[in-house]
């Protein structure tokens, strides 16, 4: 990654948020935060961290946000700065079933996954793939995830990588879109000391490039806390207290009267402050309340530009050991303790994606063991931390703080003043956060690329799901063996149940479409992602599964009844109603939470389909009136008499006997326009096709309108 063209500062001014029973939980919070430097958000419980951030970008639709942002001083505001901007929330959403890495090579083919995806969708629309894969090399460099990028993330069903590494994941997803500004919610939340300090290393790395990161963070251990160039320091009721350099912090409250132990962590010193468990001496009758008042006094006199800190080489150690340890397991293939060529030469493989030559990885093993034909775990890190050493750019340097503030602003109105038609500056090409991101086609076919790599690793659940088609088809189609001929009394019964059956199956299993990983959409969807093509997607997606649950269905009921008729008249009915079904249960995966989705599918399928729609009792509805426009609805009411139609036909042209029950039962479905080309068979061809494209639609519209909060 390279340095950002246009550094980005951020200015608030008396941020505040009112929640609607008339609480304020955040309350005249100002200043700016200077381009290019990493700054914690900390404070006592409930003091409005999240929130602060939330208002900061926009996200705050919960409550009334009062108050101004704006960046470089004007020359941008928020709309315009929405694509150059990136929000990791706390907890992991990604993609569980993909790799962490862009692509990885199975069975023949080339499957592009999470970091690449995010990317593809994020990045300008012309930006060539080439550039995208370099974009992703240097996120897995930078984030230090090279040696697990072939690994499937997994989630609490299925084992993956380990819970920092799909925290690193996670921050991944956001810094392959490239953002100028990048706001965190708890970034090292569940992590170990040692994990937490790569984690915020990584993201330190980032800031020396002129990215300005704001991020909530939770009293971090003092070696953690010195790496953050500056700290907003939030009291009680959501007021500043102190928004300086972090290392200028402990230095200000000490001038202020408050005295810290030699053994205080002066994170947990700084919130114990806050919170008014630390005496002082030199305020009388001191309240935490006070150190609002002192701070708007004493703000103009902090200095900004302190030096950032660097890994000292024992941190740098302990975060190198750690990252082996973790991966020590996956190394060490006969848990023998020790690896040998051939484990060397798996590790090299999966790093590199290609067989290494045997010679290669001979020496290489003699350079890590210092001779010997095996390396222990010690002689691994050893080696690694001799050549991080050597290299004079991994030493972390200090690093300017890239632009001054004063000159992103005078870049940001050059570009942004551009007259149209005019050409860039030689060298100065326009905004990256300026520039139009992939249209809707292009959003459907990454969106699409992205359902088949899941679709790949679904074939397990896939076998699942046949087989219980397979059953529950074959427990219907024994039950009503020889009973579905026109001769007999049960007919109407029996495709009443079959259909019952079919829309059940269709509707539930569809549920999983918008159902599973919302968390992933409301992400995507707040970065600007397209809901219209996200859903066309989806939905174009999962047509297979349709097709290959309800012909499965329809194949194995017809094999074992062996109806009188061609099986494209069980066939086209059976595809139209599972199609109709599903189209259900994307409506209800769309606007019911998952908890419930199931519940409310099988309800609507037994209250639509079982009662509304059961042939012995349409008699009683068919009134002309309300009950009949609600008889429309049951998917039964259209599909039971194209089969009875096509049944009767067939008995009717080879003189076969007709049951008067049968009879009586298709009568009930006659009206005046049942004639010509408006035949019964037609009727529910168009029937069910608009019940799904309308149904389709309905969905559409409740996944955009639902949750909106959770999509800015």
């Amino acid at each position: 990654m390279s340095r950002k063209q246009v550094p980005v500062s951020i200015q608030f001014q008396e941020l505040g948020l009112l929640l609607a029973d008339g609480r304020s939980v955040l309350d005249g919070v100002s200043g700016s935060f200077l381009p290019g430097r990493m700054v914690a958000i900390m404070g006592p419980s409930g003091a409005g961290k999240t929130t602060f951030m939330n208002v900061l970008c926009g996200k705050a639709t919960y409550g009334e946000m009062t108050g101004q942002v704006t960046f470089n001083d004007g020359q941008l505001d928020l709309p315009t700065m929405k694509q150059g901007m990136g929000f990791v929330p706390q907890d992991d959403i990604v993609h569980e079933q993909l790799t962490v890495r862009d692509s990885v090579e199975g069975e023949g083919a080339d499957r592009r996954e999470n970091i690449f995806f995010s990317a593809k969708l994020r990045n300008p629309y012309d930006a060539p793939d080439a550039l995208l894969e370099e974009v992703v090399e240097d996120v897995l460099n930078v984030m230090q995830m090279t040696h697990i990028q072939g690994s499937v993330v997994g989630g609490v069903e299925e084992r993956g990588i380990s819970g920092g590494q799909r925290k690193r994941v996670n921050i991944g997803l956001e810094l392959a879109a490239r953002p100028t500004v990048l706001y965190l919610d708890e970034p090292t939340s569940g992590l170990d000391s040692t994990s937490s300090l790569q984690v915020i290393n990584s993201l330190s790395k980032m800031a020396r490039l002129d990215m300005t990161i704001a991020m909530v963070i939770h009293q971090p251990r003092y070696p953690l806390f010195s790496l953050f160039d500056d700290v907003l320091l939030l009291g009680p009721g959501g007021r500043t207290v102190y928004l300086g350099p972090s290392q200028g912090a402990k230095g200000y409250f000490t001038s202020l009267g408050f005295e810290m132990p030699d053994s205080e962590n002066p994170a947990d010193w700084l919130m114990d402050v806050l919170s008014g468990v630390v005496p002082n001496d030199q305020l009388s009758d001191f309240r935490p309340a006070m150190l609002f008042d002192i701070w708007k006094s004493k703000k103009d006199s902090i200095n900004r530009d302190q030096v950032r800190r660097s890994l000292t080489a024992l941190e740098d150690s302990a975060v190198l050991v750690n990252a082996i340890e973790e991966e020590w397991a996956k190394i060490d293939k006969d848990s023998s303790g020790s690896m040998d060529a051939k484990e060397l030469s798996l590790l090299l493989q999966t790093c590199g994606e290609k067989q290494p030559h045997p010679e290669a990885v001979s020496e290489m093993l003699r350079q890590i063991s210092g001779g010997k034909d095996f390396a222990t775990k010690q002689d691994m890190v050893t080696f690694v931390h001799r050549l991080r050493t050597s290299d004079p750019t991994s030493a972390g340097g200090g690093g300017g703080t890239g632009m001054a503030a004063p000159a992103a602003v005078e870049e940001t109105q050059r570009l942004l003043t551009r007259q149209p038609g005019e050409a860039p500056t030689e060298g100065r090409p326009l905004p990256r956060f300026t520039l139009p991101r992939p249209g809707f086609c292009q959003q459907c076919g990454i969106v699409l690329q992205r359902r088949f790599a899941m679709f790949m690793r679904e074939t397990w659940r896939r076998m699942v799901d046949l087989g219980l088609v397979f059953l529950c088809s074959s427990g219907i189609g024994v039950m009503h063996r020889g009973g579905n001929g026109a001769n007999s009394l049960d007919l109407p019964g029996n495709l009443h149940m079959f259909f019952i059956g079919l829309a059940l199956l269709s509707a539930v299993s569809s549920l999983k479409v918008f159902g599973e990983n919302r968390p992933m959409f409301w992400r995507e969807s707040a970065n600007g992602i397209s809901v219209g093509a996200f859903f066309t997607a989806r939905a174009l997606g999962n047509v297979f599964d349709v097709l290959l649950l309800g012909s499965t269905y329809v194949l194995i009921y017809f094999i074992l009844t062996r109806p009188p008729v061609p099986y494209m008249d069980y066939f086209i009915p059976g595809l139209l109603v599972a199609f109709a079904a599903a189209s259900w249960g994307y409506l209800i995966s769309a606007v019911i939470q998952p908890h419930n989705a199931t519940t409310a599918t099988v309800m609507f399928v037994l209250v639509g389909c079982g009662i509304l729609g059961n042939p012995y009792r349409t008699t009683d509805l068919m009134d002309g009136g309300a009950k009949e426009i609600l008889l429309s609805l049951s998917l039964n009411r259209w599909a039971l008499p194209m089969c009875l139609s096509a049944t009767i036909e067939s008995a009717q042209s080879e003189s076969l006997c007709i049951d008067v029950n049968v009879l009586l039962a298709h009568q009930v479905y006659h009206n005046e326009m049942s004639h010509g080309k408006y035949t019964l068979w037609n009727q529910g061809v168009l029937a069910l096709s608009c019940t799904t494209l309308v149904v389709t639609l309905l969905a559409f519209l409740g996944l955009k309108f639902t949750n909106r909060s959770k999509q800015v």
